[in-house]
């Protein structure tokens, strides 16, 4: 559920704003507005953090073992500088062998010679340029006796030309800029640089390791730099300074207490219509689970919307099942999170909300396995007896119309899965007449699913039925008059409104009614993504079968099979993470008039206890 929130102002005496700002972390309740920091100490935090941000991305470039060093935000800092040193060290002598290496392979061709003897002789009155033309051009070049031919290659002559700076050159010639040092000093400089890149890059390797300790250290400058933009963006009179905040209704007797005791002039109000608190997302650890999906997701409901975890975990773990579609590969997943559980539980630590969802999900696909004889693609007579009796024949592959039976099943789904949305909103707009517009909207959905069994599946089989036409003219009704009935004063003038606002949208009122069907008829995905998935395992199984009749290609075959079936899983997440997550973010969401536009609750809190706190908690 999405916890009430309550508006508070605080306010203080300027001179005790740090000591109460410390207090306010202490308690840890404090959803404070964003502030803009400012001066000199701020600026310098924002510094920090970015230089130990940056220092922990460069080290993430290293493998090497993590160390849980406690570093200090000072002694952070500094690892922080010394390794964005190295790295802009490692940089500039890359950047200069790469330079120097340019230029070894432009002078190159003219062999080693030291231009300082070049220099010598134009000082003597004998200046040299080296030039090289066509060979076949030479004969016809107006140079005279005054050049000394140096060597030829690829159809080029190059040559020393006995002729000053204001000498005009022949026009096929092209003149080689002498450099400033010979071939063999610059291959050696070359090593050299090459070299101290190396070492640079290594010493930033030897650092790899404590980068955890770095992060700790970032943690503890960032909550340096929260407190120090709240001290210094504080609005501030004369003497008083305030700060707006959103608190959790639960704890605001918590906050009054605080208050009372520090002093402090303290406003509670419920949140205005036109405000918009923060979103505190509060589950049972069974609901909890699924928070992983909406954090990778980034998605956060708005604080007046609904908190769908317990829907979205529900459905989500039908579609994961689905759409991998195989209890052997449930299995593998089955046994994996088996395995990080233990893992956790042996380092006494939690298990995470990952794991367990990861355990759901793969005993789903496990059930759904079994019920359609789905073991690694197998053909149904190969499946061994005791899989067999798991399964139910409807939707059991062994059933050849199995595939339009898991259709049929697919919209059923769809039905249910939107149908729950409409009845959610109508239970939100009653008693408002409102509500009527809903219901039109859940009688067009129920309608439109004969609609698609007849369209989809078959038009023998699934006549439309007439009642299920009304069903769906009815509903359109209903919606057209009452989806924009605000209520208030006159039903009539109120009616009339309503239908008025549905005549200016008449394109997608009507648009809405097809979408309805296209909505019901888009969780087919769930079926055709898992007979892709079977499809590539029967065709891998085939792949690998003359493999295993002959020993040599034995290992081989093994090795197919492991691959294949793997590349399959993975591809199954990707699946997932397209169309299962699709499913309740955009069609369900949709009917229920989600925009995920909120932002989540962050309280002003010391992050650094907090992170023990947290999994105190958890163990709990």
């Amino acid at each position: 559920m999405i916890a009430p929130m309550k508006r508070a102002f605080v306010m203080m005496v300027e001179r005790e704003k740090k000591e109460a700002l410390r207090a306010m972390r202490r308690l840890g309740i404090l959803h404070v507005e964003p502030l803009a920091g400012a001066g000199g100490d701020y600026d310098e935090l924002v510094a920090s953090v970015a230089s130990i941000r940056e220092a922990i991305g460069l080290l993430s470039e290293f493998k090497a073992e993590r160390r849980g060093d406690e570093l200090s935000a000072r002694d952070g800092l500094d690892l922080a500088e010394r390794v964005r040193g190295l790295d802009a060290e490692s940089k500039a002598a890359s950047d200069e062998a790469t330079a120097i290496a340019r230029e070894i392979e432009r002078v190159r061709p003219w062999g080693d010679f030291d231009p300082s003897v070049v220099a010598e002789l134009s000082g003597e009155g004998i200046p040299l340029r080296l030039v090289e033309l066509p060979a076949k051009k030479l004969q016809a070049a107006s140079f005279g006796p005054d050049y000394i031919r140096l060597g030829e290659a690829k159809g080029l002559v190059r040559l020393a030309v006995l002729a000053g700076p204001e000498a005009e050159l022949p026009a096929d010639c092209v003149e080689f800029r002498m450099p400033a040092k010979g071939l063999s000093e610059l291959e050696a400089e070359l090593i050299d640089a090459r070299s101290r890149a190396a070492a640079a890059r290594e010493a930033m390797a030897a650092e790899a390791p404590r980068s955890e300790g770095l992060k700790k250290a970032l943690a503890k400058v960032e909550r340096d730099e929260a407190f120090e933009a709240l001290r210094s963006g504080m609005a501030a009179g004369e003497s008083v300074s305030w700060l707006a905040a959103w608190v959790p209704a639960k704890d605001e007797k918590r906050l009054s207490e605080l208050a009372a005791k520090e002093g402090w002039g303290l406003i509670l109000d419920d949140p205005l219509d036109e405000e918009q608190p923060p979103t505190k997302i509060e589950n049972p650890a069974i609901i909890r689970m699924i928070q992983p999906v909406f954090d990778f997701l980034g998605t956060v409901p708005n604080y007046r919307e609904y908190d769908i975890s317990g829907l979205f975990l529900l459905f989500f773990s039908i579609f994961f099942a689905m759409i991998f579609g195989d209890g052997g590969y449930g299995s593998i997943l089955l046994l994996g999170g088996a395995a990080l559980a233990i893992k956790s539980k042996a380092a006494g630590k939690p298990v995470p909300d990952f794991t367990r969802l990861l355990l759901v999900l793969a005993a789903t696909t496990v059930v759904w396995g079994a019920l359609t004889m789905s073991w690694f693609g197998l053909p149904p007579e190969r499946v061994p007896g005791a899989l067999k009796a798991l399964s139910v024949y409807w939707v059991s592959n062994a059933n050849p119309d199995s595939g339009n039976n898991v259709k049929v099943f697919c919209f059923m789904l769809g039905l249910v899965h939107l149908s729950i949305a409409h009845l959610m909103n109508i239970r939100r707009d009653f008693p408002s007449l409102k509500f009527i517009g809903q219901l039109g909207q859940f009688a067009m959905v129920a309608g439109m699913f004969f609609v698609v069994l007849n369209l989809v599946i078959s038009s023998t089989q699934h006549p439309i039925p007439t009642w299920s036409l009304i069903s769906i003219g009815a509903g359109f009704v209903l919606n057209f008059m009452f989806a924009n009935y605000e209520g208030g004063g006159n039903f009539f003038s109120a009616l009339g409104k309503s239908v008025l606002a549905s005549m200016a949208n008449i394109v997608s009122v009507f648009l809405g009614v097809v979408n309805i069907f296209a909505d019901i008829v888009s969780y087919i995905r769930l079926w055709a993504v898992g007979l892709a998935g079977l499809a590539i395992s029967q065709t891998v199984n085939n792949m690998a079968g003359p493999m295993f009749g002959k020993a040599i290609m034995f290992a081989a075959g093994i090795a197919l099979l492991v691959f294949g079936h793997g590349l399959n899983i993975i591809m199954s997440v990707l699946s997932v993470i397209v169309h299962g997550v699709r499913l309740n973010v955009l069609e369900f969401s949709g009917h229920l008039g989600m925009e995920w536009s909120g932002y989540k609750y962050e309280p002003f809190r010391d992050t650094v206890q907090a992170e023990r706190t947290d999994m105190e908690r958890s163990i709990s």
